[in-house]
Formats: structure tokens, C-alpha cells, sequence
């Protein structure tokens, strides 16, 4: 049954992460003058952030897809909620416009305000900071436990 639940996140994870990247790469081909700003964050322009952070979605997503082993797909989708929670924060703390507001052609092909991508996204966040961290709880008690250590 926790094997279900594991490969259950590890899947959803896997398929957020893929429609993610998905919409980075539609969105960094718009027109949106804020894309070619440089990013407050980072020595790059935010459609180079769109870029790059589709690439590490969609890479990550593959593994996720294609991998086996557990503990590491656990250990890269938290880090990479460990990362995207310091970005957000970051830009938030920088005072930067709220790029969800920007993403140009996806506000104009779904009717979906500013304000609710960015609610989006934080669930989104919170889905792979809570899950990695509670499914990396969980493995780090199933090989801590003596029935999963048998001594020789």
C-alpha cells in the first residue's frame, strides 16, 4: 500500500513537472516585453530563466518517469522544492514583479487570472515540498526500523 502511495507521488510529481516545463517553453517563446529583463535573481534574462527552468523540469520529469531508484527520485524533487522555495522568497524579499502576471500567451490562451497561476504555483510548491520531504521521512524510518535491517 505505501509502495502505491510512493509511485503515486513520484507519478503526479512527474506529470506536474512535464505540463510545467511544457508551459516555460511556450511562454519564453512570447513577446512579453518583462521576458527580456534581466531577471532579479539571476545573471540572465527571464526568458532565459523560462528556458532553463523547462529544461530542469522536463529532465527531472524523465527521470522520474524512467528511473528506478526511489531514494533518489525523493532526493531530486526535494531539491528542487528546496530551490524553487529560496527563488520565490528570493524574488518576493527583492521586491520583483510577479512573473505569473508576464507569462504572455498562457494568460491569453486560458482564461486563468494572474492571481490564480500564482496560487497555482505555491500549491504546486507545496505539493513537492511536502511530499518529498514526508515520502524521505518515510524511507528514512522503513530503513531505520529492524524488520527492514535484519541482523545476520
Amino acid at each position: 500500500m505505501i509502495r502505491r502511495i510512493q509511485d503515486g507521488y513520484i507519478y503526479s510529481t512527474a506529470v506536474i513537472l512535464f505540463v510545467t516545463a511544457i508551459l516555460l517553453f511556450s511562454s519564453a517563446l512570447d513577446a512579453a516585453p518583462i521576458l527580456d529583463w534581466l531577471n532579479p535573481l539571476l545573471p540572465f534574462s527571464n526568458r532565459h530563466v523560462f528556458v532553463l527552468s523547462g529544461m530542469l523540469g522536463l529532465g527531472l520529469s524523465a527521470y522520474l518517469f524512467l528511473g528506478s531508484e526511489l531514494g533518489t527520485k525523493t532526493m531530486f524533487i526535494a531539491w528542487l522544492a528546496v530551490i524553487c522555495l529560496i527563488y520565490r522568497l528570493g524574488l518576493w524579499w527583492a521586491g520583483a514583479p510577479d512573473l505569473c502576471s508576464s507569462l504572455g500567451n498562457l494568460n491569453d490562451r486560458f482564461p486563468i487570472s494572474p492571481e490564480i497561476l500564482n496560487r497555482i504555483t505555491w500549491a504546486w510548491l507545496g505539493w513537492l515540498l511536502v511530499g518529498s520531504h514526508t515520502l524521505g521521512l518515510f524511507q528514512w524510518i522503513s530503513h531505520r526500523t529492524p524488520e527492514s535491517n535484519p541482523t545476520p
